[in-house]
């Protein structure tokens, strides 16, 4: 535990520096740690809640924020009247809860964490520049994941063994961190709880290495991106999972079309080097297909766990149907994992203790009112995105497109896991609806500088001019 204690030290530390003159340029670094660090980084403080390494980042950058002199940049932030309504609710489904102390806790990390650094964020994003650094050392964080995943496949060793054993997340009543998986063999997954949501971070990363390739990356970081951007297509296909596969295709896809210039001509050479991957090693897409024949197989575990998912949502619909108020207030924030819920599947009842559709998650714990709350916080800075996309100008507006195909990739991929609250890959999600939602004021701070530089211009201008003419004409004797 002392090695994790001087972890967070040092990070609150590195931390503290970087933002010292100004919070913005910590802010890169903020998310360099968000992503990378796992949840294995923690110190469990009994009866209460873990110290891990992503709070004690916030509860950093919380003080340095409060502590600093504030200036207000704009009107009042977007989704602020939708955040009140969700806590509120949140609060309501926590006090009818069945387990009080879990979804307290659920609500420190789900409600409060969330939008305390939203808040923190887009209220001191000023510059595209800073913008396009946290994207860069977010994705220099998940090229060191597909660093620690190929040591997965090659060493059999994962990162997470420098932590303590009883902080480990391990499956299948294993005693390793590495994951392992009939029908499917070793899946790798960084410093991620799981490989599905390893996937998941690594579609939505995928994109934005896309964008910084096209619009912003020069000499040294385009050669770093490309790497990354190798690495993470061989990690995705090494997680083994079918949702963060065809999230890339079809996020990758809506960027041909809405985001044009190099970006195109990259997502065509990515394509040839994947053609020239299968043909030269046949063994990659045979091992595709046989997952898809899997899948579409209901006596092979793969299968199940595809079929598993439908029958959740029918059994969480006929659950909170049993009472009114629980069909309104749900049975309380991370309930599920602890409590379980009797699903009737492939003719068997038995208590499932893994919810893998959020949104069905968000029906069972919060009722049908925070659901409706909870999309309308979530798919409104999607549609916020969309309409930036179309009014605004670049680079502003072509990094809203990019953003809008990121939250839809993310929310779709929602469907086969719950992704939202474990892991960093929720974290990810709402710096990007941070970034998104302070584009416009970026923006106006961005055209209102290059005004007052060109007055200013104008004016020094006809002050020389005005003094030349001003000036006496000698006389020659």
């Amino acid at each position: 535990m002392a090695f994790i204690a001087c972890l967070q030290i040092g990070i609150a530390f590195a931390l503290w520096r970087a933002g010292r003159r100004r919070l913005e340029d910590a802010l890169p670094l903020f998310c360099f740690f968000i992503v990378l660090m796992p949840l294995e980084s923690k110190l469990v403080i009994p009866g209460l809640f873990d110290v891990n390494t992503m709070r004690v980042s916030l509860m950093t950058m919380t003080w340095m924020f409060f502590s600093k002199p504030r200036r207000n940049h704009g009107p009042k932030l977007p989704l602020a009247p939708l955040m009140a309504a969700h806590v509120m609710w949140a609060l309501l489904s926590t006090a009818y809860s069945l387990s009080f102390v879990v979804s307290i806790k659920q609500l420190l990390s789900q409600v409060v964490e969330f939008y305390l650094m939203y808040y923190i964020l887009a209220k001191t994003l000023t510059k595209m520049e800073t913008v396009h650094r946290m994207l860069y050392a977010m994705l220099l964080a998940m090229g060191l994941c597909c660093v620690f995943s190929t040591l997965e496949v090659f060493a059999s060793w994962s990162v997470l063994r420098i932590f303590p054993a009883s902080n480990w997340i391990t499956y299948n009543g294993g005693l390793d961190p590495l994951y392992t998986e009939l029908g499917r063999g070793l899946r790798v997954r960084g410093t991620f709880p799981h490989p599905i949501l390893f996937g998941d971070a690594l579609a939505i990363s995928i994109v934005l290495c896309l964008y910084l390739l096209g619009f912003w990356a020069r000499g040294r970081q385009r050669v770093v991106l490309w790497s990354i951007l190798m690495l993470m297509f061989w990690s995705i296909y090494k997680t083994q999972s079918r949702g963060p596969w065809l999230a890339t295709v079809v996020c990758c896809m809506l960027m041909f079309f809405m985001v044009k210039k190099a970006v195109r001509r990259y997502l065509l050479t990515a394509a040839a080097m994947a053609l020239i991957v299968l043909v030269v090693r046949p063994g990659v897409w045979q091992s595709i297909d046989a997952l898809y024949q899997a899948t579409t197989d209901p006596t092979q575990p793969v299968g199940t766990s595809y079929l598993y998912r439908h029958a959740l949502m029918e059994s969480i619909e006929q659950s909170v149907a049993k009472e009114p108020a629980r069909a309104l207030l749900g049975y309380g924030l991370g309930t599920f994992r602890v409590l379980g819920l009797e699903v009737d599947f492939l003719g068997q009842k038995k208590i499932w203790y893994t919810c893998d559709n959020n949104w069905a998650a968000f029906l069972y714990e919060t009722g049908y009112v925070g659901l409706i709350l909870i999309m309308l916080l979530l798919f409104w800075p999607m549609f916020l995105a969309l309409r930036n996309y179309w009014i605004l100008g670049p680079p502003e507006g072509t990094l809203s497109g990019v953003l809008f195909i990121t939250m839809a990739g993310f929310y779709f991929l929602l469907i086969s896991v719950a992704a939202y609250s474990w892991g960093q890959q929720g974290y990810m999600n709402w710096i990007l609806i941070s970034i998104s939602v302070s584009l416009p004021r970026i923006r106006a701070l961005r055209l209102w500088a290059a005004k007052k530089r060109r007055l200013e211009s104008e004016a020094r201008q006809s002050f020389e001019i005005g003094s030349e003419r001003e000036m006496p004409v000698p006389v020659i004797v």
